[in-house]
């Protein structure tokens, strides 16, 4: 049992701190019966002398000892099966928590336990962390714990077996180094966080944790067997992999339509997916026929091998962000292959990063420079001076054939289990926290982070690869009226390729924008922007221009696409070339990236000549979004009458924009574009033979007055 095994407590004192007595009458307190306290002082006190008479305490008196001298001094005068050491400044929270630890220790079949520590500041417990169990430490998870917890970085409030000293046949003095040994010598070792911490650590002026010192816990070389690979041949093909879902199936195309026209050798991209819907499946297929050089090719992940990643919980990642630790097994055709988010445009031929000499190293990478730039980022925190070695996941040329013939994706999948309740930037840190040492550094341009635009005021003009994060959230999808100037470029440029793509593989309607300028440059830029990041494909803007104080020329120099009519007969000839027109007025702004195919994907649907949408309105004097009762259903309301109309919905039918038409209704009826927007609105209403309702939000109204 238990409690026949004794406990030498060990406090390794200068015999005059504040709080000795308080400390060695708690350890007096506890409710395990066979214990003993060992002291080592390096004075004599008055403190002291009050448990001279106490049998259950050994006080030593060794000025000549230095800390770890007298740590060890301690240890060769302990009876105890158990060794525990604290703090003369600490206590433990209660009387019962050494027998709980120790029977802690015994129930996960341990040697040796460290304790989460309790901070006690200004009378105040500061609960650091929230969760209440007993973690088992491992080879792989150790240098994390030193990493995170500074608890984990002395011998205070650690418990072990005497038997772990018994092969300590060096003289350690550091204790980290010292607690770091006893770990990787002792079986199932634990982190007891039970309570929340029931050591409780004092904070005072002067005493900070201990910092880790990574020169004593250097990063482990988790790679550090592997055989290296002897063939030397690469593929004739590049191979390419992505992961995707629904959701990131929507915003693969640009990315691999920049592969199809700027690389001129074939190249196969391989699809990882686990679940996907039949619209994915149909853009996926149409996007294969119209590329030239490139060829995708659809990998399941398997239930089984879902069901593992599904087990790294412990951050915000979906389980489709580490698909990519399957590329060995999935593409088991490939010596390489180079894995690439989808948020990208490659801008030059991919083909030489492809043949890149690794140098028998595993991983060719690119430094994720808004972090290295960064002394004071997570990339430094985490890997010290090394941080600006941290790269971005993002882009990996992968030597899949050392990769399988060394097991890695078993090794590392167990490592991120092990591993992910540490991380901040989910997989990316796994990623360079285990491959660290079998990593190739590869010049910038092969992952070209756009956030460094913005950083160095300039772009890398050799770039092949343009990567859409950062802190600035990049995404072309979204929209960025206030971004960088110095990030604006690429964002344009990805979306040209967007429209590029969508062009060529749907065919859809050609629809004219047309948008009235209001006195307010700042309005217009919001309704710009939300029209420059639609995906639709084909489309064209039409700015009528205001007659006095105009920002045209202002728009039009940051959004490039956006043509500024200066006569009617300009204006007329848009019209001819269009299928649909759509007007945009005061301040209004499509509230998705997809609004516009969403809305002509209802009109061809319906075969319709006439489309209105609902909206929602912001108010500016509130600060908030009015949002409408809506069904997202679309409804004929081809015998309705605008009257009635105006009458159950005035918000809508009462306003000369919002809704989509054909051009044909202009081309049969006596409809001009530059009526009174009353006129226009009836006009063309009552010309339309095929009008629905799409009761659905797709734009949104400014409101600066109410």
């Amino acid at each position: 049992m238990v409690d026949e095994k004794m406990i030498s407590i060990i406090i390794l004192t200068n015999g005059q701190e504040g709080r000795l007595g308080n400390c060695i009458d708690n350890i007096i307190s506890q409710d395990y019966p066979n214990k003993e306290l060992v002291i080592v002082s390096s004075n004599s006190s008055d403190t002291l002398s009050n448990y001279k008479e106490n049998s259950m305490i050994k006080i030593y008196i060794r000025p000549e000892l230095s800390r770890s001298e007298a740590r060890d001094f301690s240890l060769n005068k302990v009876n105890g099966e158990y060794i525990f050491f604290i703090n003369p400044l600490d206590v433990l929270m209660n009387d019962k928590v050494l027998s709980n630890i120790c029977k802690d220790m015994e129930e996960n079949n341990s040697n040796f336990l460290a304790m989460l520590s309790l901070k006690l500041k200004d009378g105040f417990f500061h609960y650091l962390e929230g969760e209440d169990d007993v973690e088992v430490i491992t080879d792989s998870n150790s240098w994390f714990y030193f990493f995170k917890h500074h608890e984990m970085r002395t011998l205070d409030g650690k418990l072990f077996k005497k038997e772990l000293l018994y092969n300590l046949n060096i003289h350690v003095t550091s204790e980290q180094q010292f607690v770091n040994y006893l770990i990787h010598n002792s079986t199932n070792p634990v982190f007891d966080k039970r309570g929340r911490g029931e050591y409780v650590w004092f904070e005072e002026e002067g005493r900070k944790p201990v910092e880790f010192n990574r020169d004593e816990i250097p990063l482990p070389d988790h790679l550090k067997d592997i055989e290296l690979s002897t063939d030397e041949r690469i593929d004739d093909v590049v191979n390419i992999a992505i992961c995707a879902d629904d959701n990131y199936c929507q915003h693969i195309a640009p990315m691999i339509f920049s592969i199809d026209k700027n690389t001129q050798e074939r190249v196969d991209i391989y699809l990882i997916y686990y679940k996907l819907n039949a619209s994915s499946f149909e853009g996926i297929a149409r996007l294969n026929e119209v590329l030239t050089n490139v060829k995708i090719k659809l990998r399941k992940v398997r239930e089984y091998q879902y069901k593992w990643l599904s087990q790294f919980k412990e951050n915000t990642l979906p389980t489709e962000a580490y698909f990519r630790l399957l590329l060995p097994e999935l593409v088991p055709e490939a010596k390489r292959i180079i894995y690439l988010d989808i948020d990208m445009l490659i801008l030059s031929d991919i083909g030489k990063l492809y043949r890149i000499d690794l140098d028998n190293n595993i991983l060719g990478v690119v430094r994720d420079y808004p972090f290295t730039e960064n002394k004071g980022s997570w990339s430094y925190m985490l890997l010290g001076e090394n941080g600006n070695r941290y790269f971005n996941s993002g882009m990996l040329l992968m030597d899949l054939e050392l990769m399988r013939k060394n097991k890695v994706v078993e090794r590392f999948t167990q490592f991120i289990l092990e591993t992910s309740k540490f991380y901040l930037l989910g997989d990316q840190d796994a990623f360079n926290t285990f491959f660290f040492y079998k990593v190739k550094l590869l010049e910038d341009k092969y992952n070209y982070i756009v956030e460094n635009q913005k950083i160095l005021q300039n772009s890398n003009p050799e770039t092949v690869i343009k990567h859409y994060c950062g802190y600035s959230d990049s995404k072309p999808w979204k929209m960025h009226p206030g971004i960088s100037s110095y990030i604006l470029p690429s964002i344009w440029l990805y979306r040209k390729y967007q429209r590029q793509v969508n062009n060529a593989i749907f065919n859809k309607p050609k629809v004219l924008l047309i948008v009235h300028e209001t006195e307010d440059l700042g309005k217009e830029v919001a309704t710009a922007e939300s029209i420059d990041y639609q995906n639709y494909g084909n489309y064209e803007v039409a700015l009528l221009p205001a007659k006095e104080n105009s920002h045209a020329d202002a728009i039009n120099a940051y959004y490039h696409q956006i043509n500024i009519i200066k006569s009617e007969k300009e204006l007329e000839q848009l019209v001819a070339d269009a299928d649909y027109l759509y007007f945009m007025k005061e301040a209004s702004y499509f509230k998705d990236w997809d609004s516009l195919s969403t809305l002509v994907e209802a009109a061809v649907e319906k075969n319709a000549d006439y489309v209105m949408t609902s909206h929602q309105r912001f108010s500016v004097k509130d600060d908030a979004f009015y949002l409408p009762n809506e069904s997202g259903e679309i409804v004929d309301i081809s015998d309705r009458e605008l009257e009635s109309l105006i009458v159950e919905k005035p918000n809508l039918f009462l306003r000369n924009e919002g809704y989509l038409f054909s051009t044909e209704i202009l081309k049969e009826s006596n409809i001009r574009l530059n009526m009174p927007d009353m006129i226009q609105n009836s006009r063309i209403f009552n010309s339309a033979k095929r009008k629905y309702l799409y009761d659905r939000s797709i734009w949104v109204e400014i409101d600066y007055e109410n």
